[in-house]
């Protein structure tokens, strides 16, 4: 069965006008979406130690580290569609696959079970890895859609408050700014 984290609510068809947060600037590329997550203590990881992900004006792979912290890491996947039909036919696309990944893509034998949402954005489904690894942490993946962005959140870390808040607090700063 699906995550409860939310249904497609959004009835407005293909508009692409924006209507994001009172006083914020609407994200007019994916990589204007990305947050800034050095106050929750995330540095980027350079794309030259990623191997460097290609980018276009509807695309974009970040990576954050929090090397001195719980929650160790953060990776956004950022798609802006034409308009949110195409966003929300994407979404369930995308939400599929990340329930059923191939196998190995969280490292050994790992799978993803349904897990708890803390954000409900246009739709949303999230998931986490079935165990946690030998320091504890699990694979929080999450998939939101914010209008014509789809995003999916991959944040590593253990169960509980600390990372819950990370996940939350990503969600919120890119919703903020989504094209709608």
């Amino acid at each position: 069965m699906f995550a409860a984290c939310g249904g497609d609510d959004d009835d407005n068809g293909g508009d692409t006008s924006p209507t994001t947060a009172p006083g914020a600037t609407v994200a007019t590329t994916a990589a204007e979406l990305i947050p800034d997550l050095a106050p929750l203590g995330f540095q980027p990881v350079p794309a030259a130690q990623t191997g460097g992900f290609v980018e276009t004006p509807t695309s974009k792979v970040a990576l954050f580290e929090n090397p001195g912290g719980k929650v160790g890491s953060v990776r956004l996947e950022v798609a802006l569609a034409a308009n949110t039909n195409v966003a929300a036919t994407q979404f369930n696309a995308l939400a599929e696959a990340l329930k059923n990944p191939p196998p190995g893509l969280f490292g050994g034998e790992a799978k993803q079970v349904d897990g708890t949402g803390v954000y409900q954005a246009d739709q949303s489904r999230s998931f986490k890895t079935d165990k946690p690894d030998k320091e504890g942490t699990l694979v929080f993946s999450d998939i939101h859609r914010f209008g014509r962005a789809v995003v999916i959140m991959y944040t590593i870390g253990p169960a509980g408050a600390e990372t819950e808040a990370v996940r939350k607090q990503v969600a919120e700063q890119i919703n903020a700014r989504s094209p709608r």
